[in-house]
């Protein structure tokens, strides 16, 4: 047998490779992969019955589903929202957390455009019940993404920060830090969530003017900035934690 591939420019038998295979079920010929792989005969028309094998086993072979990746993140972006933490999301959807990081980061700054659609089905299939059922630390820092949301929508209705703070147990200056877009602890967020419950739809008390003030100030800064009664209320997990 020669073992270094013939070339396709051989001209003469004697150039190309030769089969000497004593247990196959028939000897291999030159235009059939099998000379083409066994032999490494690389003539032309082997080269060319290699090529037409990968393009019949490529036309049928099982391809994975993919989604777009934006799609993924949006999602992913959504729990991370509600107050989970990738290693939490990785648990309740029995995905690796190396899959969600790397969907979120990429590698080397360049993030995927596609993404397994069975990892998308996974993250679509943690509902409000799963999110509730997770114990949050009290100190934990959260996405502060619904709790500003919904801040903004009660100032619409006139409840200025000072009001929010106040009947939720906090400091006025957590609530100025997360309408400037930072992040809260997992209490703060769950006091927030339990007040927007109660006071959505109402208005503040207008018994003084220093309270007529400060809820004239409040609706203001909500008609400057577009925040409506629907801010928080469009947004799928503004309410997750009363799920039942």
């Amino acid at each position: 047998m020669i073992f270094m591939p013939s070339s396709p420019s051989a001209t003469t038998p004697t150039e190309l490779a030769v089969c000497d295979c004593t247990e196959a079920w028939e000897p291999h010929e030159h235009g059939t992969r099998g000379m083409y792989g066994y032999h490494r005969c690389r003539c032309t028309p082997c080269s060319e019955a290699n090529r037409a094998y990968n393009r019949e086993y490529n036309k049928h072979r099982p391809r994975r589903e993919m989604v777009d990746a934006d799609l993924v993140r949006a999602r992913i972006g959504k729990l991370r929202a509600a107050g989970l933490t990738v290693a939490e999301i990785a648990d309740m959807c029995a995905v690796n957390a190396k899959v969600i990081d790397f969907a979120v980061k990429g590698r080397n700054g360049k993030k995927p455009k596609m993404v397994q659609a069975s990892t998308f089905r996974a993250l679509n299939a943690i509902g409000f019940k799963d999110i509730a059922s997770v114990e949050k630390p009290a100190g934990r820092k959260v996405d502060g993404t619904i709790p500003r949301l919904q801040v903004q929508s009660l100032h619409s209705f006139g409840w200025c920060g000072r009001e929010i703070a106040n009947r939720t147990g906090i400091n006025p200056s957590t609530i100025s830090s997360l309408l400037a877009g930072n992040n809260i602890t997992e209490s703060a967020r769950a006091g927030i969530d339990a007040i927007f419950a109660e006071l959505h739809g109402t208005t503040p008390p207008l018994d003084t003017a220093a309270q007529r003030g400060r809820a004239t100030v409040a609706r203001n800064r909500a008609l400057a900035n577009g925040w409506t009664a629907d801010t928080a209320t469009d947004y799928e997990y503004a309410r997750y934690s009363r799920a039942h």
